[in-house]
């Protein structure tokens, strides 16, 4: 990267920098992180008060940024209510409300507590339904293998018939008693969610269930899958219309093939940096559409600000969060067609000024022009978001009342939220790894107060990331080319008297250290998302 020069500093910091220093000015350096702002905290306030309790108490539990858990239960409302509910905004248009969404958070950020809180209604939902089919699929097994033992019996007494008469009518009923075995169906137990599925079992899970199926899960499997590490072109099919309900078969998974007429599939990966990269970067993904399709939530990293022993999400709480998930999910999956609700007036008011805005951001200069892949889904999406956040506050009767102005506005702030998260995710993906390394350095040497070094000195500091010392003069290079670092008159390398208050912070945190008066240990009485 060519060294890129602004203006001279002259401000009467920068004057009492050189006085301290003794060089020359220092030339205004360029920015690695782009603009220093933290994507905005996740709104908790949208969920009826049973949700926002456990959000925020999984969040004060396991000392992560709300915004984790607030987002999976996001995909837990989908996976109870996708496939069985649409919204009908105006005449002709009906939407889905089923999401896909991504948790992208670096290693040791507890995805897997939360993961395992918010998600646990649902495998208990699950359990519940196998446990009321066990029986009807025994009786279906038992029909079956009678209806199939009687289907050869006439098959054999056809074949041994040796008058032709007899043979005719012995034919008849074998064929007969064949298509009897074979309208027999045997169920097989009933699946809410699962953590990981190839494409073509996945079509295969949706046709059992109804058309519908949630994938949940805490690690980036998924995304690697999707990304053709395991195949080169993976079939994409079955996320691409099973997000926009699109019908789909499978015909190579076995010989009668496997076909969903109205899909509903559920996604919410929570992933690493590194496979958000992998994954945003896949070009053959990013052309059919896939990335676009998610809502990103990139929560705050809050290690070295954690409470420690902080006490467990009340019992009150969870209790209560678990009977309405597991209710809401097994009723729901019960249902064979989806009941379709209507905006009220006021809310359709609010839909449509939201609409608009979002078609203007999308104009050059807009704040969605540079991400139109996704922002051209995103009045679809606040719809869907709307969807769930009605079923959440009305879980008994949703399905029999119109979406209010409150609920809509509700959506609108939620979209807001996984907009910004987009961007950053954007920005996170385009990052290289050259200024990943380069923002790594810079983090050290600012954390160690490291304001004259020599590249030994460095080296010994940053041998683990870059044990070659190539490598660390690549990166100091950089660095100085950058305007972060110079070359001072004694030979060693001098650190911009700006670094302190740049604070790079790690190559895998993605947003900002939290400020000192927030912290997920606060109680949930506390205001955790007000802007900061």
């Amino acid at each position: 990267m060519s060294a890129a020069r602004l203006h001279l500093v002259t401000d009467p910091a920068d004057t009492t920098a050189e006085a301290a220093t003794g060089g020359p000015l220092w030339d205004v350096p360029v920015p690695l992180t782009g603009p220093n702002t933290a994507p905005p905290p996740f709104p908790v306030d949208v969920f009826p008060r049973w949700l926002g309790d456990m959000v925020t108490g999984v969040a004060r539990f396991t000392q992560t940024d709300p915004a984790m858990a607030g987002t999976l239960a996001v995909a837990v409302l989908s996976a109870c209510a996708g496939g069985r509910l649409e919204v009908e905004p105006v005449a002709g248009w009906r939407e889905p409300v089923n999401v896909f969404a991504a948790v992208i958070a670096g290693p040791g950020e507890r995805k897997s507590p939360v993961h395992r809180a918010m998600t646990a209604p649902l495998f208990a939902a699950q359990s519940t339904l196998a446990e009321a089919a066990r029986p009807r699929i025994a009786e279906a097994a038992a029909l079956r293998d009678i209806a199939d033992r009687q289907a050869e019996q006439a098959k054999a007494a056809a074949a041994k018939a040796s008058d032709p008469h007899k043979r005719d009518d012995a034919s008849a009923e074998a064929v007969a008693a064949a298509i009897a075995a074979e309208a027999i169906t045997v169920p097989t137990l009933p699946k809410l969610i699962v953590d990981d599925a190839t494409p073509e079992a996945l079509i295969g899970l949706m046709a059992a269930n109804g058309g519908r199926m949630a994938i949940i899960s805490d690690e980036g499997g998924i995304f690697d899958t999707l990304a053709g590490r395991y195949s080169g072109a993976p079939n994409l099919d079955p996320y691409l219309k099973g997000h926009a309900g699109q019908p789909m078969s499978n015909e190579r998974q076995t010989r009668e093939g496997a076909s969903v007429d109205k899909p509903a599939l559920t996604v919410c990966v929570m992933a690493q940096p590194t496979v958000l990269r992998k994954f945003g970067g896949n070009a053959d993904l990013a052309g059919r559409g896939l990335p676009a399709r998610f809502l990103f939530a990139l929560p705050r990293s809050l290690a070295g600000y954690r409470a420690v022993d902080t006490p467990p999400v009340p019992e009150q709480v969870t209790t209560g969060y678990r009977h309405r998930v597991h209710d809401l999910a097994a009723t729901l999956a019960e249902w064979e067609d989806p009941a379709v609700v209507t905006l009220t007036e006021d809310a359709g008011r609010v839909r449509r000024a939201a609409a608009e805005q979002v078609e203007t951001e999308l104009r050059p200069g807009g704040t969605l022009y540079d991400m139109r892949e996704w922002g051209n889904k995103l009045s679809g999406a606040t719809l869907r978001l709307a969807g769930l956040l009605h079923v959440a506050h009305h879980p008994a009767d949703a399905w029999r009342r119109p979406i209010d102005a409150d609920r809509m506005a509700d959506a609108v702030r939620l979209a807001e939220f996984f907009a910004a998260h987009y961007r950053a995710a954007l920005t996170a993906i385009g990052t290289d790894t050259a200024m990943e390394n380069a923002r790594y350095v810079l983090g050290v040497l600012t954390s160690k107060g490291m304001s004259t070094f020599t590249r030994r000195e460095l080296h010994r500091r940053v041998s683990r990331r870059l044990p070659k010392s190539d490598e660390v003069s690549a990166v100091l290079a950089e660095l100085a080319a950058l305007g972060w670092v110079r070359n001072g008159p004694d030979g060693r390398y001098e650190l911009h008297p700006r670094a302190v208050a740049e604070d790079p912070g790690s190559v895998d945190t993605l947003t900002l250290a939290p400020d000192g008066d927030v912290s997920a240990a606060q109680d949930t009485s506390e205001a955790v998302n007000v802007p900061r």
